[in-house]
This record gives C-alpha cells, structure tokens and sequence, in this order.
C-alpha cells in the first residue's frame, strides 16, 4: 500500500492507540496530540488529500504575511523617512525586510515539518505489520 492512499481511519486509530501507550508509560505526548488534532481538523479521506489541503491552507497564508510587511516597510519609508532621515529609514526599512523574510521561512518550515511528520507517520502505518505490537 502506498502512504498516499493510507485511509484517515487507519491513520487516527494506530496512532490514537500509540497515544494511550505512551500516555500508560508517562512518555510526553504532546506533539503526537498536535499532530492527531491537526489531521482531524483537516478534510479528506486520504493522506495524500489531506496532505494536499494542508499545503493548499498554507499556501493561501503566504502572500498575506509578505505584503503584510511589505506594506509596513512602505509605510515607514512614506511616513517616518522624511523626519528620521535616511539612515534610519534604511536600517528601519531592512529589519522589516529581514522579519518578513524570517516569517515566510517560519511559516515554510512549519508546513514542511507537518507534511514529513504526515508522510512518516502514514508510512510508520503502512509499514508496520497489525499484529506487531
């Protein structure tokens, strides 16, 4: 089977009863109850749609964060240029370039980093026989 066609149910249930061991054992589950609360919230039947809707989400998300400094920057060259100067309008204006630069690389990272967990969780599934423990 390949971990694209790896059902929703398949994939909520191996790990929700993982979950539970590791919550019996005292082990930290944190990420794993992140992570089963996000694909819940994610339509599709399949990892492979839910892993397309959640870069498609994501997607949507990035020209909003750009132009979202990309406009601060402009307003502070308009506004705050001609009673600062230019060598603060300039330094000011490159750490708004430098944080926006910094939030698309966040917010790249974290879509990247869900779509592997995604990926290696339906393959840890697909992989692992039913009556291994």
């Amino acid at each position: 089977m390949n971990t694209d066609r790896l059902g929703r149910f398949e994939l909520m249930m191996t790990w929700s009863k993982k979950l539970q061991e590791l919550s019996k054992v005292g082990e930290c589950t944190q990420q794993l109850e992140r992570f089963l609360h996000m694909v819940e919230a994610l339509p599709g039947d399949e990892v492979g749609e839910i892993g397309m809707e959640w870069r498609r989400r994501r997607r949507e998300q990035r020209p909003c964060l750009a132009l979202v400094y990309l406009s601060l920057a402009v307003l502070l060259v308009l506004v705050v240029g001609h009673f600062s100067g230019p060598v603060f309008c300039g330094l000011a204006a490159t750490t708004l370039s430098l944080a926006g630069a910094a939030a698309l690389h966040r917010h790249w990272r974290l879509e990247e980093d869900f779509d592997n967990e995604l990926y290696l969780r339906a393959a840890y599934v697909v992989n692992t026989p039913t009556w291994a423990p």
